[in-house]
């Protein structure tokens, strides 16, 4: 079956519009050792084109150690009605933390655009984890979605 039978490509308005609505999504990060991905809340900015994320390390992070090796990363989100009802989109870019000056802009986006996930996956007290700001800077982003 041709990929077109598969959905149409969303225009920039409309991807914009579906990664601001969505705020949940699968961040799949890479190095020579492999791959690790995991569910992540992200705020989307629209004005520099850029997801926002707020990261909980433990102690002997993999998630650390895979954003330490500072390779590209993907973002991928979706929304499933239907067959014919549904959209996605595939976030490329690389991961920058987000320096002190500028972390309440960065919280006030995540706040106003992120569906909060659970911390309940980690095994000890909140206390005892480092809460970091990121961004992915954005080098290439496409989504599709059901044919109309």
């Amino acid at each position: 079956m041709p990929l077109e039978e598969y959905g149409v490509a969303m225009d920039d308005d409309t991807l914009t519009e579906f990664l601001e609505s969505q705020g949940l999504g699968t961040l799949a990060l890479g190095s020579e050792r492999g791959g690790y991905a995991f569910p992540v809340s992200y705020g989307y900015g629209r004005s520099r084109d850029r997801c926002i994320f707020q990261f909980a390390f433990g102690a002997d992070s993999t998630k650390a150690s895979f954003i330490e090796a500072d390779n590209p990363v993907s973002l991928s989100v979706y929304e499933w009605e239907s067959i014919t009802e549904w959209r996605s989109a595939v976030v490329r870019g690389t991961l920058h933390q987000i320096p002190d000056s500028q972390t309440a802009t960065a919280a006030g986006i995540f706040a106003a655009h992120a569906k909060i996930a659970s911390l309940d996956v980690f095994q000890q007290p909140l206390e005892e984890l480092d809460l970091e700001w990121y961004e992915l800077r954005i080098d290439d982003k496409q989504g599709r979605q059901g044919a109309p």
